[in-house]
């Protein structure tokens, strides 16, 4: 852990501080002269000066950046390493991790100097963190704190580690793809940790397998294991939760008479990291008063003979095993089967392989039972290529009494025929296929056709074709000659991988949000607001990023295929082309590409290593990024999971700092303000942080003499020819007092600081906040050589006119910042845009055409009378820009 203490000792570090750089006996005057209480006094308003000045607050901030970055860097190079290109040790994942927590650590500790108290719940969020960080490197793996039981309807990947890998799978099926899934519940990991970790049993279990890994056999001790399970008394609580979920499912369902469930396992890993396929036990048939005994048959299977070699046999720790459950309402399936999505056993012919049995599943997934075979195009509209029907005599029903199942004769005329038709059929693959771009590997998927022939999946797990890999490799050769190459080494490899489909080329928040499924995402600047969407889309293009930034480290911990740094993707990729990126070969081809091999099937044997499992499983509590838009409410310090949300929720608080501070009433910069001498009449009053050392300045300053080079840029903005408009307009007076009562409503300030224009800046930072008449600008920016910590924030507001007028102009701001990559929110004449990330010439780029809209716009609102004139003005401004905005950047580098 760091070795700084929170910034509420401050006192007392400023005291021991003054003690190192005093002596002793000048202490000791100082205090017998004061006083104790005096004594401290100074210290404590000397440390109230120092937070509420402006160089304590920026020096804060600079190092809360470089913090920033460092651990962006860290949390990037440890997602490298899951690529499967490296190999580490645990001393690498042990001192990264802590060098990690201790960066971000520190940016809390820098965020409580600039605003003493404020985020100081911050503190405790890490603490908790970074305790799950640890016992997990102590060899613990950490079960997290939930409910007993979950419904599927609440439960996504987010919960793996509480609910169990199956589970997980199920809730993404049916919460966020819309797939048909049987109705259920999961019991939790919580609930095992409880029942099998805690108390006597817990001594008991640690105990037998301890005599395993020593050597006694995996029968006897598995033996003892499952009689342990099987014969314990479910806790009252526990109890209580299963019937009680088990009673709500029975409430929904349409067949409450001859209700039956299915209890499987869902062990932690299960069906994500490891298959298990076969080795626990799944209970089908089961009454609804006997599901809590049918979950401690399941739980027991976690210790059958097969379970425990399967683990010793991949590696897996003891510790590691840790099982949820799932129970489902059982389908009442017409039909049941099995879908490869890509046929492991011809991977080279590209096709899916549907086996299907009439009846229920049971023989078909055991091995016991011949079923159907449909070969099918992996291309829609699907078709089939070749079929295999079987004759079928048995068929697999539930038994009218007691769980399990029976085999009965199939109806002879049943039994030549095809168990799925072909709609049946191109529904089923349809889906399997979609699950497959989803998960972005192919799909083992179990599924049945209800009584309504409805589509239902059970389960859907990765299919490993590792031995069959050499079959896939593709013969490049012919490849150049059948797609043009629209990019061909350009810009930087964040993920390496492919990926096909539709571009969207996105440049609103708008846009975003209608990404489709599957679509190759296109975009100017990597946006962490991206992140949201990055689980639906197949790559991501840009023309400008960052390898640390928020997004690349986000597509990483997803593994989405992403170049950065195009510089011209958004103009050659159009939404709707479609295209094929290889981010392996560094080429983006025309056309979608089967030749290529989307996915490396190949099971890594690094993979099945404990340090490879350790690894993926600290960077689910470090890399995942729940908070991406500051704007929402959930955008807390509360609700911060991971130490990247901590991160993302720390800069961005430190820039609103930054942003919402009343410069004008800071003693120390009041002492340095100087006017700035425009070609313009603006009276904007120059507080420049870089000239304060400057024994003697001017009363005014010359444009050249200033040092910051984003308030260069924003000078030069708004002072282009032909945008600041020097003649009156005429106001009708209703909506002039219309404005004032809104306009100073919300925005009354110290009446000393009113109409007072003033820029507060460095040699490449600028905050400057200007009133021109009656509305209200506001720029926010760094423009550094380092793109990470490159920002503009815009916030506009206010006007002279009614407010049917004001929000036209907003509207009409809005459409020019959305035209120029920044990302927008707006509400009425409120208008905020944000951009982070680009280059230092972009971003001086961008506050140019901040400058000269603020020039552009200042009386705009009294003349746009109708809706036409938005786009009207919109588009005269663009042509402006395209006359001066080269020019004035020429100046500038000049």
């Amino acid at each position: 852990m760091p070795t700084e203490r929170p910034p509420g000792n401050n006192c007392s570090q400023l005291f021991l501080e003054t003690l190192h750089q005093t002596s002793g006996e000048k202490v000791v005057r100082k205090i017998t002269t004061e006083g104790l209480s005096g004594f401290f006094r100074r210290f404590l308003l000397k440390e109230k000066e120092s937070a509420l000045s402006f160089p304590f607050i920026f020096d804060h901030f600079r190092k809360l950046i470089n913090e920033n970055n460092q651990a962006l860097e860290i949390i990037a190079d440890m997602g490298a390493k899951m690529s499967g290109e490296f190999v580490f040790d645990r001393n690498y994942i042990s001192s990264s991790t802590a060098e990690v927590a201790e960066s971000v650590y520190r940016m809390i500790y820098h965020l409580d100097c600039m605003v003493p108290g404020k985020f100081h719940s911050l503190f405790s969020v890490y603490n908790r963190i970074r305790a799950e960080l640890d016992s997990e490197l102590e060899g613990n793996l950490v079960i997290p704190e939930g409910e007993y039981v979950i419904g599927y309807e609440h439960i996504d990947d987010t919960l793996a580690t509480l609910v169990g890998g199956k589970n997980a799978n199920l809730g993404v099926l049916g919460g966020l793809l819309g797939v048909r899934i049987p109705d259920g519940f999961a019991v939790t990991s919580h609930c095992f940790d409880q029942l099998l970790r805690k108390g006597e049993c817990g001594i008991k279990i640690r105990s037998l397998l301890h005599q395993w890994e020593e050597g006694r056999e995996t029968a006897e001790v598995s033996r003892e294991l499952v009689r342990l399970v099987r014969g314990l008394s479910l806790p009252k609580p526990i109890h209580k939760s299963i019937t009680k979920a088990v009673a709500s499912v029975v409430s929904r369902s349409l067949r409450k008479k001859d209700m039956r469930f299915v209890v499987r396992s869902s062990a932690i890993g299960e069906d994500s990291e490891h298959s298990f396929a076969g080795q626990y036990e799944s209970i089908l048939n089961v009454l609804p008063e006997d599901v809590p005994d049918a979950y401690l048959r399941v739980l027991s299977s976690l210790y059958a003979p097969q379970a425990m070699e399967y683990r010793r046999q991949k590696n897996i720790l003891e510790s590691e095993a840790v099982m949820a459950v799932g129970v489902q309402e059982m389908v009442h399936a017409r039909v049941s089967g099995v879908v490869y999505s890509l046929n492991a056993f011809e991977p080279d012919k590209d096709q899916l392989l549907v086996a299907s049995t009439f009846g229920l599943g049971a023989g078909l997934v055991g091995g016991k039972q011949r079923a159907d075979q449909f070969h099918v195009s992996r291309k829609p509209p699907y078709e089939i290529l070749g079929m295999d029907i079987v004759h079928k005599k048995k068929i697999v029903k539930k038994k009218q009494e007691g769980d399990g199942v029976i085999n009965s004769r199939l109806n002879p005329r049943l039994r030549d025929r095809p168990s799925l038709g072909v709609e049946e059929l191109r529904e089923v693959v349809n889906i399997a296929m979609r699950l497959e771009k989803y998960f972005r590997h192919p799909q083992d998927i179990e599924f049945a056709l209800d009584e309504r022939k409805n589509p239902v999946i059970l389960q859907s797990r990765s299919l490993n074709i590792g031995q069959n890999v050499p079959k896939l490799i593709c013969d490049f050769s012919r490849v150049d000659d059948n797609y043009p190459i629209l990019f061909d080494g350009v810009g930087d490899i964040v993920q390496e991988g492919v990926g096909m489909g539709v571009v969207h080329n996105v440049r609103s928040e708008e846009e975003l949000n209608l990404t489709p499924q599957g679509a190759i995402l296109v975009t100017h600047f990597s946006s962490p607001n991206f992140a949201r969407v990055l689980k639906r889309v197949n790559g991501v293009i840009t023309d400008i990023g960052s390898q640390i930034g928020h997004l690349s480290t986000i597509a990483r911990e997803f593994r989405v295929p992403m170049i950065i740094n195009t510089q011209r993707a958004t103009k050659v990729l159009k939404s709707g082309m479609e295209i094929t990126l290889d981010a392996q070969e560094h080429k983006i081809y025309e056309g979608l590409m089967p030749e290529l091999c989307y996915y490396e099937f190949a099971e890594d044997p690094f993979e099945q290593t404990y340090e490879f499992r350790l690894l993926r499983r600290l960077l689910k509590k470090i890399s995942p990024l729940k908070l991406v838009d500051p704007a929402a409410a959930t955008f807390r310090a509360e609700a911060c999971r991971t130490l990247h949300d901590l991160l993302r929720f720390v800069h961005e608080k430190s820039v609103e700092v930054l942003v919402d501070r009343n410069f004008a009433n800071d003693i120390f910069l009041k002492e340095h303000a100087r006017r700035l001498q425009l070609t313009i009449p603006l009276d904007l009053t120059v507080i420049d942080f870089a000239l304060c050392r400057t024994k003697r300045l001017p009363s005014r300053l010359q444009l050249h003499e200033i040092k910051s080079v984003p308030l260069k840029a924003l000078a030069r903005g708004m002072c282009a020819e032909g945008l600041w408009e020097r003649e009156p307009v005429e106001v009708d007076m209703k909506s002039f007092m219309s404005s004032m009562t809104k306009t100073f409503a919300t925005n009354v300030s110290d009446p000393r600081f009113v109409g007072q224009n003033l820029a507060v800046t460095s040699g490449d930072y600028m905050n400057v906040s200007l009133r021109l008449g009656y509305h209200f600008s506001m720029i926010d920016s760094i423009c550094s050589g380092k793109e990470i910590d490159n920002y503009v924030y815009f916030r506009f507001f206010g006007g002279v006119t009614d407010p049917k007028r004001r929000s036209r102009r907003g509207r009409m701001i809005q459409q020019i910042l959305m035209a120029n990559d920044f990302m927008v929110s707006s509400k009425g004449d409120l208008v905020v845009g944000r951009l982070k990330g680009a280059s230092s010439k972009a971003i001086r780029e961008k506050i140019f055409i901040l400058g000269a809209l603020v020039s552009y716009t200042r009386q705009l609102d009294v003349k746009l009378v109708d809706e036409y004139m938005i786009s009207n003005y919109v588009s005269q401004f663009t042509t402006l820009m395209q006359r001066y905005r080269k020019v004035g950047l020429e100046k500038e580098d000049g």
